[in-house]
This record gives C-alpha cells, sequence and structure tokens, in this order.
C-alpha cells in the first residue's frame, strides 16, 4: 500500500510540475498577447482599402479596392475616397470615416515594380502637358514630352550652354518653326537622363535659334522606354 500511495504522489507531483512547464507566466502571455496584436496590426495595415500609386503636389494616383484613380485635391473617387491633401512623399485620404496617411510603400514598388527597373510617373500640369525635369550630359534642363517629334528637339542656344559641337555636325534636317523654315543640326547626345531612367547615344535635333524654350522629349528618347499611360498619368519605365 506504502509503494502505490507512493507512486500516486510521485504521479501528482510530475503533473504538477508538468503544468507549471506548459502554463505561460504573465510576461509570457503578454508578450504573447503583443505578437499576436502586432500581427493583426500588420495584416490590417497590408489589407488597406486605399493606397498611393503615384504621388504629386495637389494630386495624386491612388487605387481604391484593387482600382486606380488619378485624383485632385478635393476630388473623391467613385468608391467615395476623397484626397484631402496630397505632395510628393505623402498623400491623405478620407474613406469611409476613416483618414489615411500613404506614402509609396515598398509593398506597392514590389508588386507592380520589377527588381533594378526604374519607373517614373509624370502628371499632367492645368494644360495637359507632361513636364519634368533632367540631364543632358550632365546639364540640368526642363523637358516637355512630344511625342509628335521623332528627335529630342534643342535649341541652339541651349546646346551652346551645354557644350553640345552642334555645328561640326555633317547631317542636317530641316525642321518648321515658329519663325518658318530651318536647317536643325542633327547630333548624338552621349547620355539623357530623366527622372533616374539614364539613356545613351540618343539622337537630337539642335534648332538655330532661342526655340523651343524647353528641350522636346521626343521618339528618339521615348523609343528607348516603355511608356504607359494610366487615368491620365504618363508612366515610363527602364528597358533593359
Amino acid at each position: 500500500m506504502k509503494g502505490i500511495a507512493g507512486t500516486g504522489l510521485d504521479a501528482k507531483r510530475r503533473f504538477a510540475r508538468r503544468r507549471s512547464i506548459e502554463k505561460p507566466s504573465r510576461a509570457g502571455r503578454t508578450a504573447i498577447w503583443l505578437v499576436a496584436l502586432l500581427t493583426w496590426s500588420y495584416g490590417a495595415f497590408a489589407n488597406a482599402p486605399v493606397e498611393a500609386v503615384g504621388l504629386f503636389k495637389d494630386r495624386a494616383m491612388i487605387r481604391v479596392l484593387g482600382k486606380e484613380h488619378y485624383l485632385v485635391v478635393g476630388q473623391t473617387s467613385p468608391e467615395g475616397a476623397t484626397l484631402v491633401e496630397s505632395d510628393a512623399q505623402h498623400a491623405v485620404v478620407r474613406y469611409k470615416d476613416e483618414t489615411y496617411r500613404l506614402t509609396l510603400t515598398d509593398r506597392v514598388g514590389g508588386t507592380f515594380v520589377p527588381p533594378n527597373q526604374t519607373t517614373i510617373s509624370i502628371a499632367p500640369d492645368n494644360i495637359g502637358q507632361y513636364r519634368i525635369q533632367g540631364t543632358i550630359n550632365g546639364f540640368s534642363t526642363d523637358f516637355l514630352v512630344d511625342t509628335g517629334a521623332s528627335l529630342v528637339a534643342i535649341s541652339e542656344r541651349e546646346a551652346k550652354q551645354m557644350g553640345i559641337e552642334y555645328a561640326k555636325s555633317p547631317e542636317r534636317a530641316p525642321v518648321v518653326t515658329a519663325q518658318g523654315q530651318a536647317n536643325s543640326y542633327i547630333v548624338d547626345l552621349e547620355t539623357l537622363t530623366v527622372g533616374g531612367i539614364q539613356t545613351h547615344h540618343v539622337r537630337a535635333a539642335v534648332i538655330p535659334g532661342d526655340y523651343p524654350l524647353e528641350v522636346l522629349l521626343g521618339m528618339s528618347f521615348l523609343n528607348k522606354v516603355k511608356m504607359e499611360q494610366t487615368a491620365g498619368v504618363m508612366v515610363l519605365k527602364q528597358v533593359y
């Protein structure tokens, strides 16, 4: 009997020790709760109903429930998302009595931009034209996208400032300007960079005089990139 009683007592002790091992401490229960809360919070953030796809001054490309809309401040999407404010760094969107502060997150970039592929978005200005800054042979300049121009077009005045030796070019081509017809100089631009997209050996026309006031970003550049339009926003992607 004594042996049996001793065995029962040992079993109770082993059971108690096992419960103490399996039962989490107060600190352990708190840690588990925090992990669960953080996991839920991350999932809720990752599945937010609105996302920023493109950010601009007072305008933004917003994705609402999988559908993209180009909105200006104060405008509301068909789904009921209102753009409250926007600049190049963030956008504030009001949707279903909730306010979201959006940035171009890694999730958006990772979903829609292949690795190592540079993509830029250009919003239209007030008159529907697409303007962007960039460089030619390392010199900063302003570009106006012109899909109707077969070549990049630069004024003689700006070409001189960039040190382009256009006068030595043996190739000439007639162009029509506001002042009438003129013979342009066809040159090869060593590098042309727009918003992180760099291209090499781009053919361009140097036009005598002071016009165009902005460099026309013609098809000799645009044919070297992938060009799309989404809800009025022009998207250029590097082609390797």
